[in-house]
């Protein structure tokens, strides 16, 4: 059997999905012959699910069907905490980094950094393109390693003069403690193995959870936009967008809020199922309706980035998938999320309007 599918999906029972895809359904069956589909494999069972637990940081949840892959680097002690906030010398240090970055200073950057040779301006020039603010910055970090003191993970959003909403960013930097005690971002180079860690630690204590975060947020605000450039930055295959349907189905949204996430690990074509609940504001009203969501998130392996998946899978990953969304845990988020649209829809006459127009245009087609 050979089949495409979508797989950014809806996991959750009717009045969730009211104002998700249920009513705005994504077609299940690609008709795109562009991209050749792979052989589906057969599962030999329904794989189990035990005792979910829902990772932020390095828990593991047993879901796994098949044999995990041991990492080739394993994690050190110091990269797998939890995240904290910056002391103050770092935090100052990487607020100013980064603001004379987007200011495309580049005098004022290269004082920060440990080697101003490996600042390229031209860079830093391109990156700064059309950027009018920087908002919403949030500083992490967790002790480093090789010289490195802090590691530093960031997030912002970007406001562009030619894109109509904001771009959520997540970045990374390695800060040095000097002998005077002062601390600058290290530019040289490191070496193969200490990248590989450092690329391993964005995938535990919070990380994570932090660069998948940041993802969906920027593509919850390109599929507002329809922006088709920055929804292509989101997607491991941009083949399977669908830009008419994103279209329709974020026509009436106005913003989200609240978001909240539950990272389980992945199987075959991804690395991670991430469950998101949030808020969605229709323009017909001043209650944020609650939805659910999963995606698939597969991360580049050179440098740790998270994409969300779009593409074929096989019968063992659906099997799989069906497994995690039938478990308690994913079951009660579900149930939570159903019993807070209720409320919404009975608190808000417009929301509760509109979501009856939905359902009576949906049972009409």
């Amino acid at each position: 059997m050979k089949f495409k599918r979508c797989i950014s999906a809806i996991c959750s029972s009717a009045l969730v999905l009211g104002l998700s895809f249920l009513l705005f359904p994504q077609p299940n069956v690609f008709t795109d012959t562009s991209v050749s589909p792979t052989e589906a494999v057969t599962p030999t069972a329904t794989p189990s699910v035990n005792e979910l637990t829902g990772i932020s940081a390095t828990a593991t949840p047993d879901t796994t069907p098949t044999p995990p892959v041991t990492p080739a680097v394993t994690f050190l002690p110091l990269l797998t905490g939890d995240l904290k906030a910056p002391i103050s010398g770092v935090s100052d240090l990487v607020t100013a980094y980064i603001t004379a970055y987007y200011d495309n200073n580049y005098e004022a950057a290269s004082l920060l950094v440990t080697d101003a040779s490996h600042l390229d301006a031209s860079v830093m020039e391109s990156d700064c393109k059309n950027v009018e603010k920087l908002e919403n910055l949030e500083l992490y970090s967790k002790p480093g390693i090789d010289g490195v003191f802090s590691i530093v993970y960031a997030t912002y959003s970007l406001y562009y003069s030619d894109i109509q909403v904001s771009v959520p960013q997540f970045s990374e930097y390695y800060v040095k403690r000097m002998p005077d005690g002062t601390f600058l971002i290290q530019t040289i180079p490191f070496s193969d193995e200490t990248t590989e860690v450092f690329t391993q630690a964005r995938q535990s204590g919070g990380a994570l959870e932090l660069a998948v975060s940041t993802l969906i947020r920027r593509y919850h605000n390109a599929c507002l936009a329809v922006n088709e450039p920055l929804l292509k930055q989101c997607v491991t295959n941009s083949d399977y967008l669908d830009l008419n349907f994103i279209d329709s189905r974020y026509s009436m949204t106005e913003y989200f809020t609240d978001y909240d996430f539950l990272i389980y690990n992945g199987i075959n074509e991804f690395d991670y199922v991430a469950f998101v609940t949030h808020k969605e504001k229709i323009v017909f009203s001043e209650t944020g309706a609650p939805c659910m969501e999963s995606y698939y998130i597969k991360v580049d392996k050179s440098t740790g980035v998270p994409s969300i998946y779009l593409g074929i899978t096989s019968l063992d990953t659906d099997a799989y998938c069906a497994a995690l969304i039938q478990s308690d845990k994913i079951q009660e988020l579900a149930k939570q999320t159903n019993a807070d649209m209720e409320n919404a829809l009975m608190s808000d006459d417009d929301l509760k309007e509109f979501y009856q127009l939905l359902v009576s245009n949906s049972s009409e087609e």
